[in-house]
């Protein structure tokens, strides 16, 4: 698992100081033959005092078996930072468990104001002796910019720890939005630090709608830095509660990720629209719907067609809050139709402190 799931799941534990939730999801997928075959399911309790996640499958035989399971403790937590514990476990395919890795995740509130945040995984090799894998440190300074810089070491083949990664995020509010820069450098053939990717993000707010135009570059077969895919996103929030999210997907790739031979620069390939409607008894519907060039003649786009619809109930029965949510997934076919490929349900509960 990588530092920056750490860095997510201890920022998401922070929002449950007062509640406890347990999360159930559960997934299906279409094999060759068109038929419905359960796929993973997911399970999760978040208390203030740690959690415990367990991802399941399906093995060659049929049963349920786990292939993942995470396991965390709050060793403390206070104005002065966090200490959490984590324990990750894999297992083969018949459920057997493999060596666990620890991790040790320390938040640290600083007397500027910055915050500090260091993750230290170790393994265990076959013998139960725990080895430093990886260690990441992250810092966060807020003022009139927000600059967050990570820096990602892994343990060589002495055992020493080397830098392999860094990153850097600079967020600049304005009264009408935001930029966002973020890089991530990486050593080159002389060991030096050279920019691999950047993505610089722009948003916009006006009235009730919002727009973010994010542009990614990545370094290409020269050396330099080029463009390498954008997203125009055009989100509407209407007085009712509804939500339209409309965006502009340009790449070199079709949406079938396949090359376009007729993109030397990145250019429309996709456009994805997402509403979000308030319904009767509490619910709401999200429906996502995409259109792409045609496969057989690129120059034409293809009409909307419905990918994916959600519909999330909430209600709050003797102080919980119950969230049911189901969605199916399409994918293109080699005529462009979409078809059911996939789909999940989630059932999410929390109860408050």
């Amino acid at each position: 698992m990588s530092f920056r799931t750490w860095v997510a799941l201890l920022a998401f534990a922070a929002t449950l100081v007062a509640q406890q939730v347990s999360k159930q999801t559960n997934s299906w997928m279409v094999d060759a033959n068109g038929q419905r075959v359960d796929g993973p399911r997911y399970s999760a309790v978040e208390t203030p005092a740690g959690s415990q996640r367990v991802e399941t499958t399906r093995s060659i035989n049929g049963r349920m078996v786990p292939i993942q399971a995470q396991e965390d403790k709050v060793v403390r937590s206070d104005t002065s930072g966090k200490v959490v514990e984590r324990m990750i476990r894999k297992y083969d395919a018949n459920g057997n468990p493999g060596p666990p890795t620890k991790v040790h995740i320390e938040e640290i509130k600083n007397s500027d104001g910055s915050t500090t945040i260091q993750s230290v995984a170790y393994e265990t090799d076959i013998n139960g002796n725990q080895k430093l894998a990886e260690r990441s440190t992250t810092k966060i300074r807020k003022g009139a910019t927000t600059e967050t810089s990570t820096m990602v070491e892994r343990a060589t083949l002495n055992g020493s720890m080397d830098t392999v990664e860094k990153s850097m995020s600079v967020e600049r509010p304005s009264g009408s939005g935001a930029e966002v820069q973020s890089t991530t450098y990486r050593k080159d053939v002389s060991g030096n630090f050279s920019p691999f990717s950047q993505e610089v993000k722009q948003i916009k707010k006006s009235g009730n709608e919002e727009t973010t135009d994010a542009v990614r570059y990545e370094i290409g077969m020269d050396g330099k830095m080029t463009l390498s895919s954008r997203a125009i996103d055009r989100v509407k929030t209407n007085p009712d509660g509804s939500q339209v999210a409309e965006t502009d997907v340009y790449s070199k790739y079709s949406a079938g990720k396949t090359g376009d031979a007729n993109a030397e620069q990145p250019r429309l390939q996709e456009q994805i629209r997402r509403e979000r409607t308030p319904a009767a008894g509490g619910k709401v519907v999200e429906t996502t719907s995409t259109r792409a060039r045609m496969p057989n003649d690129p120059a034409r786009f293809g009409a909307y067609e419905k990918v994916s619809q959600t519909t999330v109930t909430s209600t709050d029965p003797a102080g919980r809050e119950v969230k049911q949510a189901e969605s199916v997934t399409g994918r293109r076919d080699p005529n462009g139709q979409v078809v059911p490929q996939q789909g999940h349900s989630e059932n999410t509960v929390a109860t408050k402190k």
